[in-house]
């Protein structure tokens, strides 16, 4: 398996976070490797960049929630703590397909795997995510393979 670059680029850009003094940079990234490294730890051996990817992921999503209700009780000083660290966070993730390249993909599983109806949509998701998961909206996908089969 091969080492992330991605978990390098981290750890790089942290340590010049620190260095030009910028704490909430440095403090944001140095999380995120935290979890990185515990899952290493866990696993006992290196991430790829796929996994890495998943991390970062699951660290956006939970920034979001907390985005999210930081909004609704008017607490925008937090809210903007919370969006900053995402798009820091963004950074690190490859570019996700547009709409018109997914819709693409969609059709494309769904005729290369035949299939006919919504009972066979895992089928199509299974074929995605494992190809494109680590830059596709798979809610994306879903949305279109309903739409396609539908």
């Amino acid at each position: 398996m091969s080492k992330s670059t991605i978990k390098d680029s981290i750890q790089n850009d942290q340590i010049k976070y620190l260095k030009d003094g910028n704490q909430v940079d440095s403090s944001t990234l140095r999380f995120a490797l935290s979890f990185i490294n515990k899952e290493e730890k866990d696993k006992k051996g290196e991430l790829n960049d796929s996994e890495v990817i998943k991390i970062l992921k699951t660290m956006i999503k939970r920034n979001k929630d907390s985005y999210e209700q930081f909004i609704n009780a008017n607490r925008n000083d937090l809210a903007d703590k919370e969006k900053k660290e995402m798009d820091l966070l963004n950074l690190y993730l490859p570019e996700i397909l547009n709409e018109a390249e997914t819709k693409k993909i969609v059709q494309s599983a769904i005729d290369k795997l035949d299939i006919k109806s919504m009972k066979e949509m895992g089928k199509a998701m299974g074929l995605i995510k494992n190809n494109h998961g680590d830059n596709i909206d798979m809610s994306l996908v879903s949305k279109y393979i309903k739409e396609l089969l539908g």
